[in-house]
């Protein structure tokens, strides 16, 4: 019998249907994931997974399931993982935590290897009565949708970037804030192109770099690193 874990329910059976709310080499998400969660799990258990066998395992059933397009290689988007009881509870209290590192060992998984998405990235976990401890399942799938872009900050803060231009700068008033009195009060706008994403520079005083360039305006994609003052930018597209 499948149930999913739902940390609203602190370790509750929920139907089928419900879900999780909420590369890289493999080396660099063994790290991420060590450091999220390394207290919750310095004590050993014999044959319990540990995060980062969740995330080795799911990478390698993205690479199985790719598909060849006119545009590239495409990864699956949504992943559904099952762990047995035993394992469940072990992570009851942080599974939020865990799913948000997963979708993002997903998304740098296919940023390193050059894949697209048709879709947002989503993962879901769910209980599975049948499987013992150290087992795990994983179906990946393609479902297409509307991405929705984020850029997102060496410092961790993440922005979506709708319709509206997100204005990067020193000043309060503007939407991504930066506090280096290196960084003009409205330093550089990054918006939604029919394309993708693109930024603009604002007539900075030290200007915006892009992979270690100057520029006045131009297309991004995630591969790119964009720089503004001493933070560092990135885009999401999934």
């Amino acid at each position: 019998m499948h149930v999913r874990i739902d940390p609203s329910l602190a370790g509750v059976p929920a139907p089928r249907t419900g879900k999780v709310e909420g590369t890289m080499p493999l080396r660099k998400v063994e790290n991420r994931l060590e450091r999220a969660f390394e207290k919750t799990f310095s004590r050993p258990f014999k044959n319990a997974l540990q995060p980062i066998e969740i995330a080795s395992r799911i990478v390698r059933e993205v690479d199985l399931a790719r598909r060849l397009s006119t545009q590239g290689e495409i990864s699956a988007n949504v992943v559904t993982v099952w762990l047995g009881p035993d394992d469940a509870e072990r992570f009851e209290g942080f599974q939020k935590a865990l799913v948000a590192e997963l979708e993002e060992t997903v998304r740098q998984h296919a940023l390193a290897e050059g894949y697209a998405f048709v879709g947002p990235v989503r993962v879901e976990v769910y209980v599975d009565d049948d499987l013992k401890l150290g087992e795990l399942e994983v179906r990946c799938e393609f479902e297409a949708g509307a991405s929705q872009p984020r850029l997102v900050a060496s410092d961790g803060r993440s922005f979506a970037i709708g319709d509206l231009p997100l204005v990067i700068g020193r000043s309060p008033d503007v939407e991504v804030v930066v506090n280096d009195p290196n960084v003009s009060r409205q330093h550089a706008e990054v918006w939604r192109t029919a394309e993708g994403v693109a930024i603009r520079d604002l007539q900075s005083t030290n200007g915006t770099y892009v992979n270690g360039h100057r520029i006045s305006a131009v297309s991004l994609s995630p591969r790119d690193e964009v720089v503004v003052g001493t933070v560092r930018f990135r885009i999401e597209l999934a």
